[in-house]
């Protein structure tokens, strides 16, 4: 009785919830004045509003909204990232500074909406509400919206990918787009194809009741459908059905699930229920259920058609053996948004970082007026307070994985503001913190279940000779140097009780790095050389291959390195920590291991949703490159044919 009377409570609970959801969605679709805290200073009110839940509008004036279109600032759903609270961005923090701030926009009215941007990293657009209420709200509307968001980028919905393409295209909001407009909006989308045969299949797309020269959201998807049908997805689809026909029965469907993409756990019922998902409205129930050849296209899109192991998906390593056995997602420069020289220094780096997957995160602390800051020596970028910093790391450290966070410190202070800096550490991470017994250099280091939810602190202690350096600058080409001044570790001082919060201690590299990187109490980290001024990336598979655990890499600059470390750390759940090979926890130089060769056979089938790498190019010839990154002897590269254009595309190209 009493366990149904709770069930019920829970119920009625959800339902209260879900209904106080909508009632905020509802209103924030009629929109509010909100006032807008931009470059720290408070504007005039301006309209905010969300339009059919698939978009976040603000206006940059009140007074102009309806009469200059351009003032409206729409952001598409999918591109949201974050809804913060408080004084919680750059922005936010630095105007709290001012009193006459504090007192206009208290904290408890703030709020801010995270996108991603084409030009920045990502954008906060931050709010003042007139009441708490009033804020509460917008949170609570934004965060559904983000849920959606969230939803649409796990589970790509090519349709819906589509629709919004139309919508964005129909300019005047009539509901449909001309053959012109479609034609733009498909260079836009960098298609290759002929005019002529991109007409020919805008004719047949058009409804014939209406012939009225144009297509409505519907037609466009089939006439999208139409023009990117691909014959080499026919005969995949004809190789794996019983019948050799371009349809798969559900048992076809749970034949190739099991038996190519390697799922487990497909039975005929999953099978079925995911057929439906791919086909949904397309079969009487009196009749058999069949895949078409645009579901299996909308299949081979989602997690089903992943080249990603099904159970690398999830934690399936040991994570109980000592930290050190590991290799670590680590940042670089975490600080910054964008180059060395003249980037900016903001949280949001160290916010994007961890969003990311990072479990390393470097704090190169100076002297501020007063307190610490955190900033990238001799350049001109803006420092940051490091307890600001420290704050942010916190609030989403474990939104994205359990697992510990490194903090590794670059200690550029004096010994008063070190003693600032233990007091930030102990006071904002509190029992967050793991803290190191007197003798716990004789111990195993412990493992990273041991170590969930909490933050260990790296860098230099005392009683350790001027010289000790734990790092590993390399070069370009990923040799190990001496590296400039950039490399070099302070030489100051360390205050005591700094060095006791100290976990991971700096400690000289022997001339065998293998023996070193085994030990279960060392934690090797390779960096760029410090000469860099593009903020370019080391080859991160050398370091990894010389036994290091952390080869720290600019988040911020996307490159083949970056890309490469994605891999690697998109497996084990991406929970930024992955089990090193067992020759390498028992420090065995991998040059020296002798293993019979094993041939790997790729095909490439199809390809589509890539990126355009030369964007001034009408049209290009692409390819395929295939590459196995690995110890010298495993390293190879290969590529497809060149596909040269010939009026009807075989690939079409993400913006």
């Amino acid at each position: 009785m009493a366990t149904a009377t709770v069930a019920k409570q829970q119920q009625q609970q959800s339902q209260d919830d879900q209904r106080r959801i909508e009632e905020d969605l509802a209103w924030a679709e009629k929109g509010t004045m909100l006032r807008r805290v931009k470059k720290g200073k408070i504007t005039n009110l301006i309209k905010v509003s969300i339009d059919e839940r698939k978009f976040f509008n603000y206006y940059s004036s009140n007074i102009l909204c309806s009469i200059i279109p351009n003032s409206l600032k729409a952001v598409p759903v999918t591109e949201l990232l974050e809804v913060r609270t408080g004084y919680s961005t750059d922005n936010l923090h630095n105007a709290s500074k001012k009193y006459e701030f504090q007192e206009s926009a208290p904290e408890y009215v703030c709020f801010s909406v995270i996108f991603s941007h084409h030009k920045f990293l990502h954008k906060s657009v931050d709010f003042a509400a007139d009441t708490k209420e009033t804020r509460d709200r917008w949170v609570s509307a934004m965060n559904h919206l983000l849920s959606i968001a969230k939803a649409k980028r796990i589970h790509f919905n090519e349709n819906q990918f589509l629709v919004d393409k139309f919508k964005q295209a129909d300019r005047n909001k009539n509901g449909t787009l001309s053959f012109d407009e479609i034609w733009h909006l498909l260079k836009k989308m960098n298609l290759q194809l002929s005019e002529s045969y991109a007409r020919a299949i805008f004719n047949e797309s058009e409804d014939a009741s209406t012939r009225d020269l144009q297509l409505n959201d519907k037609e466009f998807v089939n006439f999208f459908e139409r023009l990117t049908d691909r014959e080499e997805l026919r005969l995949l689809m004809k190789q794996f059905s019983t019948e050799h026909v371009e349809t798969w029965t559900v048992d076809d469907l749970q034949r190739f699930l099991t038996e190519i993409q390697k799922f487990p756990d497909v039975d005929r019922k999953k099978a079925e229920s995911i057929l439906d998902t791919f086909e949904p409205g397309q079969q009487d129930k009196g009749q058999e259920k069949l895949m078409g050849l645009m579901g299996m296209r909308r299949l081979l899109n989602s997690r089903w058609g992943n080249i990603l192991k099904p159970d690398h998906e999830h934690i399936f390593m040991d994570m109980d053996q000592p930290l050190p056995q590991y290799f670590c997602n680590s940042s670089h420069n975490t600080y910054l948004t964008g180059s060395q020289i003249k980037g900016v220094a903001s949280v949001e780096g160290y916010i994007s970082a961890l969003k990311r997957g990072a479990r390393l995160l470097e704090l190169d602390i100076f002297d501020g007026e007063g307190f610490p800051v955190i900033t990238h020596k001799r350049t001109l970028i803006e420092p940051i307070s490091l307890k600001n910093a420290l704050e942010s790391i916190k609030r989403c450290a474990f939104d994205v994985s359990p697992y510990p966070v490194i903090l590794t410190i670059e200690n550029h202070a004096s010994l008063v503001q070190q003693r600032l800096m233990a007091e930030y550490f102990t006071d904002v991470l509190g029992d967050m913190l793991y803290k190191p017994s007197k003798d716990s250099t004789r111990m195993l280091f412990p493992s990273p279940n041991q170590l969930k939810k909490k933050f260990i602190l790296r860098g230099k202690k005392v009683n350790l000779p001027d010289d000790d350096d734990e790092d590993s600058p390399n070069e370009k080409e990923g040799k190990r140097g001496k590296g400039d001044d950039e490399e070099k570790k302070h030489h100051g001082a360390v205050d005591g009780k700094l060095s006791s919060l100290i976990a991971l201690p700096a400690v000289k590299l022997s001339n065998n790095v293998y023996e070193d990187a085994k030990k279960p109490t060392r934690f090797v980290k390779s960096y760029p050389k410090g000469i860099r001024q593009d903020s370019s990336n080391q080859n991160p598979m050398i370091s990894w291959i010389g036994g290091m655990q952390a080869a720290a890499l600019n988040f911020q600059t996307a490159d083949e390195a970056l890309d490469i470390n994605n891999g690697l750390f998109r497996i084990n759940g991406a929970c930024g920590y992955v089990l090193k090979p067992k020759f390498l926890r028992e420090g065995i130089d991998p040059r020296s291991l002798t293993r019979p060769k094993m041939k790997l056979g790729i095909n490439v089938i199809s390809a589509q949703y890539l990126p355009k790498s030369e964007p001034s190019k009408d049209i290009i010839d692409p390819y395929v490159i295939l590459q196995i990154h690995g110890t010298p002897v495993d390293e190879y590269r290969n590529k497809t044919p060149v596909i040269k254009d010939n009026g009807k595309f075989f690939l079409f190209f993400l913006i």
